[in-house]
């Protein structure tokens, strides 16, 4: 038996969710600008030349270090506009909260794009305006950048809205003006997050690479020199000896990257970890490249006792 004095209570501790518009201005912005963007690249595209050559794909065994190169080269000009984008991106959705309330939702719908439709539009559209050897790579590099950049940027606009008060305290009492706040309290916070999704974000990008650099419209031919392409042609031509030796190169420049950057770089940031209390053991490199001159001046910097 429920008594009119507690149906009374949970009534009263149970109030009604405001009502939120099913479609708000900022989401008619958004639409219209997608569909903006949609627009002028398929007017683009109808100036691309019918039928474009590509490139000649060598399967020699000297060409995979000079392809494993361009296709690193290619991974990397995309992770550095990634974290340029998610770092400017990220601040200005952190800081400002009229800003916050555009670019999340543009980010959100960004993130919701299955990666694989902007390739054409964009390829298409650049090889109306600009050569088809630089538009392609250019392409390539935008299509990397897309599977990279929104995790990174949701990643370092958590860690900037999670930063503890002790420490937004202690940076207004200094008196830090913008930029000192972020390079000694706001970057060193993110930088666990920021490059634990570095590497999520860059495994992912290998796929995209390969997508890049085998990619057909028809009669035009956009393909790039690099491992995707020289694993596509061995396999067309059936050279079992080709499609090994290119898996081989590509698993040893993963393994490479892991050993010489990502591990040396995960033992360097941790020591901007915040704890309270002893933690585990801290990672370690046997490369040792953490210990090298600059990395060991920036992580010295010091705020409240954290390193």
């Amino acid at each position: 038996m429920v008594y009119p004095e507690v149906a009374m209570r949970q009534f009263r501790f149970s109030p009604a969710l405001p009502e939120t518009p099913p479609f708000t201005i900022g989401d008619g912005l958004i639409l219209l600008g997608t569909a903006s963007a949609l627009y002028a690249g398929l007017r683009l595209s109808f100036n691309v030349p019918a039928i474009i050559r590509g490139p000649e794909i060598s399967l020699s065994p000297l060409a995979l270090p000079w392809y494993a190169l361009l296709s690193v080269g290619r991974m990397a000009a995309a992770y550095f506009l990634s974290l340029l984008f998610s770092l400017f991106y990220g601040y200005a959705a952190a800081r400002n909260r009229t800003a916050r309330t555009v670019l999340m939702p543009v980010l959100d719908v960004l993130q919701s794009v299955p990666i694989l439709s902007f390739l054409p539009v964009v390829l298409l559209s650049l090889s109306a305006v600009l050569p088809q050897a630089f538009a392609a790579e250019f392409a390539a590099i935008v299509l990397i950048f897309t599977s990279q950049a929104w995790n990174m940027t949701f990643s370092f606009y958590q860690s900037m809205t999670t930063i503890p008060t002790e420490m937004r305290e202690a940076a207004a009492v200094f008196r830090f003006d913008p930029w000192l706040r972020f390079k000694t309290v706001e970057l060193p916070f993110a930088a666990m997050g920021l490059l634990w999704n570095s590497m999520m974000s860059w495994s992912g990008g290998w796929f995209f690479l390969m997508a890049a650099e085998i990619f057909n419209v028809g009669s035009r031919d956009f393909r790039l020199p690099g491992l995707g392409s020289y694993l596509q042609t061995a396999a067309n031509e059936g050279k079992l000896r080709a499609v090994i030796l290119g898996v081989a190169t590509l698993v040893f420049v993963i393994v490479l990257l892991d050993q010489f950057v990502w591990r040396p770089l995960i033992a360097w940031s941790d020591k901007f970890k915040v704890d309270m209390v002893e933690g585990d053991e801290p990672p370690r490199s046997w490369s040792r490249v953490e210990s090298l001159p600059p990395l060991n001046r920036l992580a010295r910097r010091r705020l409240l006792g954290w390193r």
